[in-house]
């Protein structure tokens, strides 16, 4: 049996034209089903609620400095002129090693964030351990490093 016969058609039953014509349909019904079914996804994590809990540990800081974060415990966080529904839980302060009359503040903060490109992100600043984070309140400014979070999804 021949693969393509003298008319042209496959198996002696389909010409090669038509089986285009079927495959580029398929292809065309399989990337709108992609399109809409990956949007469906996207809005479905889009619309999950996440929760964050981050600390952020600002390094060799004055001691009156340190003294004014604890007042922000149960303050909202700001960033680009707009209050976040992220609060301050806890401030920490330990004697730093590098500078005489310096501390070391730990500043605790939950809330909610967004999750987009692998990126959390608490307002427009992306949150990860290790990475740099200017903490601001409305009465307050610090710049420290993320030294751990956690996620909670749902």
């Amino acid at each position: 049996m021949k693969f393509i016969d003298e008319k042209g058609r496959l198996f002696g039953k389909l010409n090669l034209i038509d089986l285009l014509v079927i495959l580029m349909l398929i292809a065309a019904v399989c990337a709108v089903i992609w399109k809409v079914g990956g949007k469906k996804a996207a809005a479905a994590v889009a619309s999950e609620k996440i929760t964050v809990k981050y600390t952020v540990v600002c390094e060799d800081v004055p001691k009156s400095v340190c003294d004014f974060a604890s007042s922000q415990i149960g303050k909202t966080i700001t960033n680009s002129g707009k209050s976040y529904d992220v609060t301050v839980t806890d401030v920490q302060v330990e004697p730093s090693t590098v500078t005489e009359g310096h501390e070391n503040v730990f500043i605790s903060v939950e809330g909610p964030a967004t999750y987009s490109n692998y990126v959390y992100t608490v307002g427009n600043q992306e949150v990860r351990v290790g990475l740099q984070y200017i903490f601001k309140t409305s009465e307050f400014e610090l710049t420290g490093i993320v030294s751990d979070m956690e996620v909670t999804r749902g």
